[in-house]
């Protein structure tokens, strides 16, 4: 998860900008931004051992 959050966080310091609110589950955590030329980008993890059993 935290491979997540350097990958966001680094595009926010080269001037990108977060498109939505950050998002943990516990198992699963998602981050979005803007690049510089407006495309949008979601970054997702998500650990199976942990994703909920029916």
């Amino acid at each position: 998860m935290e491979e997540v959050n350097s990958i966001a966080d680094k595009a926010l310091k080269a001037g990108g900008k977060e498109s939505n609110e950050p998002i943990d589950y516990g198992y699963m955590q998602q981050r979005s931004f803007e690049d510089l030329d407006g495309h949008l980008w979601e970054i997702v993890y998500m650990d199976m051992s942990k994703f909920p059993k029916k």
